[in-house]
């Protein structure tokens, strides 16, 4: 117990007594050491000197010289070995590397040609569509029917900048039926039926009669 006089320690002297304690601590470690372990070994060590001096001798010289030997084996071996490993990863990720790319390239030529095909397919089967299209109103309409066929295309390449506006009453003019007249606009249609010419020569003939 210290006295209550006693001056207070200073930081050098905590210091000091830590130092103190964990230089005890590890001489207690080592001496235990020394007891249970150093000191059995170097009994049976002279034990067996005394016992068999000249194997003992050999051996001892045997283990010195071949010491060295052993250690330069060990460490050549495992520099090896992580050589090794390190070239084998290597090589393994550069045919990795190598496969993803033979295989990306052949995936994007893949993709192109197809794009490119799917491209001449569509201006084929379009360009097509809108042959025949002509040809059947040239042939149903005459000249007129170049009229329509140019109102369908542009309402396909352009479908929300095409407007319903009025149309002549003749364009889809035959011979022998009425004319369906389509006029409108964009919200709704709505039909006119024209007589026929006999139809008109019989009105006129009631009205003058």
């Amino acid at each position: 117990m210290e006295p209550q006089n006693a001056a207070p320690k200073t930081p050098q002297d905590t210091l000091s007594s830590y130092f103190d304690d964990s230089a005890a601590a590890v001489r207690q470690t080592f001496t235990r050491f020394e007891k249970n372990y150093v000191l059995p070994i170097v009994d049976r060590i002279g034990a067996l000197f005394l016992a068999h001096p000249i194997p003992f001798v050999f051996l001892s010289i045997f283990a010195t010289l071949s010491f060295f030997p052993l250690l330069a084996f060990i460490i050549v071996s495992v520099a090896t070995l992580l050589v090794a490993l390190t070239v084998a990863l290597c090589l393994a990720f550069a045919f990795s590397t190598s496969v993803f790319l033979l295989l990306g390239g052949v995936l994007l030529t893949t993709l192109g040609f197809a794009l490119l095909l799917s491209g001449f397919l569509t201006v084929f089967a379009i360009s097509t569509y809108l042959s025949g299209r002509l040809v059947i109103l040239l042939r149903r309409s005459g000249r007129r029917g170049f009229r329509a066929w140019s109102q369908e295309a542009t309402q396909m390449f352009f479908p929300s900048s095409v407007h319903l506006g009025p149309v002549d009453e003749d364009q889809y003019a035959s011979e022998d039926s009425g004319i369906l007249v389509g006029r409108g606009t964009k919200e709704g249609y709505t039909t006119k039926m024209e007589p026929l010419p006999s139809e008109r020569l019989d009105t006129e003939l009631k009205h003058v009669t």
